[in-house]
């Protein structure tokens, strides 16, 4: 677990060192204060360390405190001490343990990993389907290393896909050579598509299999698109040629467009109220954030069991909009939670009072945020 945090000229903090007291206290964590003042900024810099990246999924020019150059976090941990600094002049992030530069942090994943539920995620269900999709991801890069480098080259193999086709639809005299080259980039799309696509529907079904009811309303889960409808079905035994057939029968539809039309980046996550057999969408406000919070911790469970590794649990001001029945009910998850899984969970939470967590009891570690500046207590 985080024994230090330190932050180094990062959104509006210049320099802090924040010290989780060393006690069954450093298992939650909570920061509080009023709106603005940085909690979230904290939490942001901890999730950069994850797989899937930051929690604002922002840029690293974004992040810098506005009277520097560049940032640094590191964050000490029972096993060692890991650190990215990024500058804005090279335009590079570096990655260090224990001071020793490394292409990446690998070893972080091997021993941590992060997961996070923010306050903006309350509209989930209502937002464009790519939030959908990116919430889910984070769910698969946490099951597959391998799923968001498959999810980044896809997103290149794409748009290159999409320069060439602006030739292929107003060049009539080099079509056969541009054709050549579009049957390499389809197949490898393909590739990674159905990749993609699958590692997606597996980690939704177990979602729905491993879902827990204690309080929380039952769900149904499903991904939907035309590559799952189309190519993954168990039946299809040609699923790539199925894949490759589709992007050359769109090549005329997408080169005009400016748009793949066909894929992964298509799909959508679909969740639906089993008692009420409405789709999350039509679902209240209330229901809407019950779903969303019993489907995270479902998540949580079902890793807990199945990974060894310790989890980093970010919660961003999700308690603020909960009424006190709800936000009981989500602590008292949370100290279960906790208490069965010593020395493998650690939660992060933040909120604009104190008396919102008193339910959490008495092991917990207080820090005020207040412009710039956490103290404990």
């Amino acid at each position: 677990m985080i024994s230090i945090l330190r932050i180094n000229n990062f959104r509006n903090y210049e320099h802090i060192k924040l010290i989780i007291p060393d006690s069954p206290s450093n298992i939650i964590v909570v920061l509080y204060g009023n709106n603005g003042e940085g909690k979230t900024n904290l939490l942001e810099s901890i999730s950069l360390f994850s797989e899937f990246g930051g929690l604002r999924r922002a840029k690293y020019d974004e992040m810098i405190n506005k009277k520097f150059e560049h940032w640094a976090i590191t964050l000490d941990t029972q096993i060692c001490s890991f650190s990215i600094t990024y500058s804005r002049i090279t335009g590079k992030k570096i990655c260090k343990i224990d001071d020793n530069p490394r292409r990446n942090l690998e070893e972080f994943s091997k021993n941590y990993y992060v997961l996070w539920l923010t306050c903006e995620m309350d509209r989930l269900f209502l937002q464009a389907p790519s939030s959908r999709r990116d919430f889910i991801d984070m769910f698969c890069s946490v099951n597959s290393a391998l799923h968001m480098k498959n999810v980044r080259n896809y997103e290149k193999l794409t748009k290159d896909r999409l320069k060439i086709l602006k030739n292929y639809v107003n060049n009539s005299s080099e079509k056969e050579d541009i054709k050549k080259w579009l049957d390499v980039l389809e197949n490898q799309i393909a590739e990674l598509g159905i990749k993609i696509a699958d590692e997606r529907m597996r980690t939704v079904e177990a979602l729905g299999m491993n879902q827990i009811k204690n309080g929380f309303p039952e769900f149904r889960n499903e991904m939907t698109g035309a590559v799952e409808d189309s190519i993954l079905r168990p039946d299809n035994s040609m699923k790539i040629e199925c894949y490759e057939k589709e992007l050359n029968d769109r090549r005329e539809k997408d080169g005009f467009s400016g748009m793949t039309t066909f894929g992964p980046n298509r799909s959508d996550w679909r969740v639906f109220y089993v008692e009420k057999d409405m789709c999350a969408s039509m679902c209240s406000a209330g229901e809407q954030k019950m779903l969303l919070n019993g489907v995270f911790l479902s998540f949580v469970a079902s890793r807990l069991k199945e990974d060894s590794r310790h989890l980093i649990l970010l919660l961003d001001d999700i308690v603020a909009y909960l009424d006190s029945a709800h936000r009981s009910l989500l602590f008292s998850n949370i100290r279960d939670f906790v208490g069965h899984h010593i020395g493998r969970l650690s939660v992060w939470l933040s909120g604009t009072s104190k008396e919102l967590f008193s339910d959490l009891g008495d092991e917990v570690a207080f820090f005020r945020v207040h412009d710039g500046i956490v103290r404990e207590g």
